[in-house]
């Protein structure tokens, strides 16, 4: 009943008359009349001045529309953490990991979750960090592998620093075909100036590391195709379709043929691997932990 008191005082609030209320409400005028007057009587105060045009509310009945507000509150918040212990409930932890690393992420990181939590279901999502932000903003994701989000809501936990490539197509002029990894200088670089280049604006934090070190050191480059992830960009990569920048790890796992990778100097590209979860989980904390413990003790020898 407390609930639509509630949502009897605030159409009072917003009518000029009960009867308006009462139309609003799709009830008739003495029934609401009778359910206020019980409360009035309840409370031993006036919850309605019905001697003004248009009526008005007490300050009694904005003091009891508050408190009835926050109990409607409180009964969705224990109607959500009780959910937990129904006793068909199995809740769902939703991870994100950049591609292409999903296979090996639930290869290495499953098989241990279910032992420890033989109840819990699971959701794996390769995405993109611009796609992972938005899943955390839809509330869609617990926890990200990858390029760190930078939302307010979100904390980031560095997992690994990765090295990073330049990949050539078979048409810049600094192929040099047979070979896989060339070693170049900065200055060598600027040989390939307005070449084509393949970018990734699903990871727009990456691209502007990249970016600024090209910048640094002088080289221009025509973005000619844009792609969501590196993935797609390296297989592009090696059809010819242009230059572009990944990870020694993706190089090494996808094995792309007629491309050289150039290794960028670690001490000038940061680029890191982190572990992001929302800032206060409301649920699954004990899991997301154990996860993260998963992720501390494989992430380089069983997935990079």
């Amino acid at each position: 009943m407390n609930n639509q008191l509630l949502t009897f005082l605030e159409t009072l609030e917003n009518s000029k008359s009960i009867s308006q209320a009462a139309q609003k409400l799709y009830l008739s005028q003495p029934y609401l009349s009778r359910v206020i007057k019980k409360y009035e009587q309840q409370y031993n105060v006036i919850l309605v001045k019905r001697d003004t045009k248009p009526i008005k509310l007490t300050p009694a009945a904005h003091l009891l529309i508050k408190y009835l507000r926050k109990n409607l509150q409180l009964q969705q918040q224990l109607k959500a953490k009780m959910k937990q212990y129904e006793k068909d409930y199995f809740p769902t932890l939703q991870m994100g990991i950049t591609p292409p690393l999903g296979e090996k992420f639930n290869l290495a990181v499953l098989p241990q979750l279910f032992a420890k939590f033989p109840n819990l279901q699971t959701k794996t999502f390769e995405l993109s960090t611009a796609d992972a932000e938005k899943a955390f903003l839809d509330g869609q994701l617990d926890l990200f592998v990858g390029n760190p989000i930078l939302l307010p809501n979100v904390k980031n936990k560095n997992l690994y620093t990765s090295a990073q490539v330049l990949v050539l197509d078979r048409h810049s002029r600094l192929y040099e075909p047979g070979k896989h990894e060339i070693k170049l200088t900065a200055q060598d670089l600027n040989k390939i100036n307005h070449e084509k280049f393949i970018v990734t604006d699903g990871e727009r934090g990456y691209q502007a590391i990249i970016n600024n070190y090209f910048s640094n050191i002088g080289l221009e480059f025509y973005p000619s195709i844009h792609v969501r992830d590196s993935t797609t960009a390296l297989k592009l990569a090696a059809l010819g379709l242009g230059n572009m920048t990944t990870s020694i790890e993706a190089v090494n796992e996808q094995k792309p043929l007629n491309i050289n990778y150039v290794r960028l100097p670690r001490n000038e590209i940061n680029v890191n691997f982190s572990i992001s979860t929302i800032k206060s989980p409301p649920k699954l904390t004990n899991e997301i932990k154990y996860t993260i413990e998963i992720l501390k003790n494989n992430f380089v020898d069983k997935i990079i």
